[in-house]
């Protein structure tokens, strides 16, 4: 039985701590308060519920009743959350994601679910699902404890995740674009395999790890991950990604990429193999800013380049400056021209600044000489003057940018949709390591990260499915999607003795029933 939530008390006045996870404040019985190995402040402490934010009281846990009470905590009358539950377990169905969980993790089922929804809700912090469970509709039926999860992720085989991947990989459209992106997640643990010290994106002084991933550009899902060591460059890794995906899907691929995946020797890897592919360029490829200064004027002066409503201008040309037949597209942005040209002067004033307080030359690696002649005077004063040329040239470039194809058969502005729509990824990247809570990998052993990071992908799965079906709706309303969830969250469901399921407690709100008709899910009577 789950606890009453409509129950509150007074937090205890002494000796407690509290800490925000996911937008939610946990609160804390602390037993014992010193310093680490490190010599940083540390405490051991218990979980004895949530603030209510509203009324500054106490949702008190199984912990509170044991510690300040000690008796048993209450039980409620079988009210329990279930909307969250509801939408995650019919995304999953109507996507398919279940049938293929319970071909390959038949054992594991139930947990994974459970622990995928709890993610989607609550965030990538395991140590509060054992509430969560009881609080809320799960597919494991009775309480789920992080020992259980745990025990459940490091159980979960490669091979078996592989041919998951490999059947999930079939809802690719076979002209659809495929967005690859890499990120880093961070670890404190000294016993996960791939964890090295690389380019950190957060500029966090840890180990990671590397996560390439692949979405499909007009779904906007997920499609498949591979982890690799953190000290590997993106560059150097992307023939890896491109040969998994020759064993996971069987068919080549369309690739949509960002300037951080350009090489001479990748752009010659993917035409080499028959790979289509859209990548944006550097803006310090030679061959670009040749392009700019020859046929920039022309672009920017014309409107017959305005592609649109909305849109840059743009205009395209065939070459093989590469050493392979391609287009690229130059693309001016009169907005974009603005920002770079504003934050270039800024900048401009800021290494002034900088160099008028310096009495020895800068370090070469700081940068300031691209912009600047810094000499000493006869009298041993630093001196600079501006490298006019220099910064003419990159004003002459400011707004401007390109991308190269080898499709061949779409338009200049069709090639920037496509492109467009590939920040899916970065949001969804953002999403796993800010509402999945996967910035920090709070795992132990490589068997269990393994298993986390594959179901925090099930997680991502439905959040993306409700992200690119809720998107309009969510900006029209002003909306997030952990205001969405929290809307789902008001749905009781309750048990009556002897009954076969249980029913909603409630009618749904406009907003509950908006949702689901968006989400095009059957809405609930029953649940379970």
């Amino acid at each position: 039985m789950a606890l009453d939530r409509n129950v509150q008390v007074e937090l205890p006045k002494h000796g407690i701590a509290y800490k925000k996870v996911s937008g939610k404040t946990y609160v804390y019985y602390v037993t014992a308060a010193y310093r680490n190995e490190k010599g940083k402040p540390t405490c051991d402490r218990t979980s004895i519920g949530r603030l209510d934010e509203e009324t500054g009281k106490l949702i008190p846990n199984r912990n509170y009743y044991e510690i300040y009470l000690k008796k048993p905590m209450p039980v409620n009358t079988g009210i329990q959350d279930c909307g969250v539950a509801d939408v995650a377990q019919k995304v999953f169905r109507k996507l398919g994601v279940t049938k293929l969980i319970q071909k390959y993790f038949p054992e594991n089922e139930r947990e994974m679910l459970t622990a995928a929804q709890y993610m989607l809700s609550e965030g990538n912090v395991m140590s509060y699902i054992d509430e969560y469970s009881e609080t809320h509709q799960t597919p494991v039926k009775g309480r789920m404890s992080n020992e259980m999860c745990s025990k459940m992720f490091a159980s979960l085989r490669q091979e078996d995740m592989q041919l998951f991947f490999r059947e999930w990989m079939k809802q690719k459209k076979q002209t659809e674009y495929v967005a690859y992106d890499v990120t880093s997640i961070s670890s404190y643990s000294s016993n996960i395999r791939d964890l090295e010290w690389g380019y950190n994106r957060d500029k966090e002084r840890l180990p990671q790890i590397n996560m390439g991933m692949y979405y499909g550009e007009e779904s906007g899902l997920p499609l498949y991950y591979r982890v690799y060591p953190g000290s590997i460059s993106d560059k150097a890794h992307l023939k890896y990604m491109i040969a998994d995906n020759e064993f996971i899907n069987g068919k080549r691929t369309r690739f949509v990429m960002d300037r951080g995946f350009y090489s001479k020797e990748n752009l010659q890897y993917l035409t080499a193999g028959g790979y289509r592919f859209v990548i944006a360029l550097p803006g310090s490829l030679k061959y670009g800013r040749e392009l700019i200064g020859k046929h920039g004027q022309e672009i920017v002066n014309h409107s017959e380049y305005l592609l649109g409503p909305g849109l840059p201008y743009g205009k395209s040309f065939e070459t093989e400056a590469l050493g392979f037949r391609m287009r690229v597209h130059l693309y001016y942005d009169p907005e974009k021209a603005l920002r770079e040209s504003t934050a270039l002067y800024e900048l401009l004033q800021a290494q002034e600044n900088d160099l008028n307080s310096m009495e020895e030359p800068p370090d070469r690696k700081l940068h300031y000489d691209k912009y600047f002649y810094i000499n000493r005077s006869k009298d041993g004063k630093l001196g600079f003057i501006r490298n006019f040329k220099a910064i003419d040239e990159e004003l002459r470039c400011c707004g401007f940018f390109l991308i190269a194809e080898t499709d061949f058969k779409k338009t200049t502005a069709e090639i920037l949709e496509i492109y467009r729509r590939r920040d899916v990824i970065e949001k969804s990247f953002d999403n796993l390591k800010n509402e999945l809570d996967m910035k920090r990998l709070r795992s132990h052993s490589t068997q269990t990260a393994e298993g986390k990071i594959f179901v925090s992908f099930l997680a991502l799965i439905v959040q993306a499915y409700l992200l690119k079906q809720l998107k309009d709706y969510m900006q029209k309303n002003n909306l997030t999607l952990h205001n969405i969830l929290l809307e789902l969250d008001k749905m009781k469901a309750i048990q009556y003795p002897g009954s076969h399921a249980p029913r909603l407690l409630n009618p749904l709100t406009r907003r509950q029933r908006e949702i689901y008709d968006l989400l095009a899910i059957p809405v609930p009577e029953c649940i379970g």
